[in-house]
């Protein structure tokens, strides 16, 4: 798949130089520095060459790259939507982010999972009837590779892949009618109205972390499958601290679970 040039110019913290005499390319984001030229099946990565499936190519006075090359080689994500050929390029976690999520501490793991760039693609967005000014995060015990967000009448299941957190399903809840039933119902207290993507399998026992984005109050402590709910502090927060999402903290009583 090519695109024009042009259109890489709205890649977020992409530099880019085009050399006119030698119809070279020049792309630039944080360390990574790539070279196309024009007809050559071969790139530049940091002075390292790779070789190309399709070289660089000028129709009708447009310069064409390769765009999964060039997006992957600069640390964005591309999909291909294969019913509306619609493409999406997204942006992946840095380096920083990666290592940081990969920590044994899992506070210091959830909170780079929260910061991944987040990828809503291939699912409607669902609006809630409701303003939210709670929102509660959900990790299962023992990981954060996962994680729901449940804000007003609307939740969302993220998973952690490819450096990014994809939404993978997204539920409207009826805030008339408790849940009855022993499945995810539960969980949120409400019945699902309409829902989108593929419900995950629940885990017996989640991590939660309430957010009051009114007063910046941060509740945490122990959430069933079943719905009950075991509070086990409170913290005042700040607007930055829940912006940037280190809201997250240690959890004495949670027991770790190797992936």
């Amino acid at each position: 798949m090519l695109i024009p040039v042009k259109a890489i110019q709205s890649f977020n913290g992409v530099k880019m130089n085009w050399n006119p005499t030698i119809k070279q390319l020049k792309l630039q984001k944080g360390d990574s520095t790539v070279l196309l030229t024009v007809g050559k099946s071969v790139a530049l990565i940091n002075n390292k060459s790779v070789s190309l499936d399709v070289p660089v190519t000028i129709i009708n006075g447009r310069t064409l790259v390769p765009i999964r090359f060039v997006s992957e080689v600069l640390n964005y994500n591309v999909e291909l939507n294969p019913s509306t050929k619609l493409i999406t390029i997204s942006d992946r976690a840095n380096s920083v982010l990666t290592e940081n999520y990969k920590s044994d501490n899992l506070a210091i793991s959830r909170i780079a999972a929260l910061q991944f760039p987040i990828n809503n693609s291939g699912l409607l967005m669902l609006t809630a009837d409701d303003e939210g000014l709670n929102s509660t995060y959900y990790f299962p015990e023992g990981k954060s590779d996962s994680y729901f967000i449940q804000t007003a009448d609307l939740v969302y299941h993220y998973e952690i892949k490819g450096g990014q957190a994809k939404l993978m399903w997204e539920a409207k809840l009826d805030t008339t009618k408790k849940s009855a039933a022993k499945d995810i119902n539960q969980l949120f207290g409400y019945q699902v109205d309409k829902q989108y993507g593929t419900a995950p399998q629940l885990s017996e026992k989640y991590v939660f972390f309430n957010v009051n984005l009114f007063t910046y109050m941060i509740q945490y402590g122990f959430a069933n499958a079943d719905g009950q709910m075991r509070v086990l502090g409170s913290q005042q927060s700040s607007s930055q601290v829940i912006q940037n999402k280190n809201f997250v903290r240690e959890i004495d009583e949670e027991q770790p679970i190797e992936s």
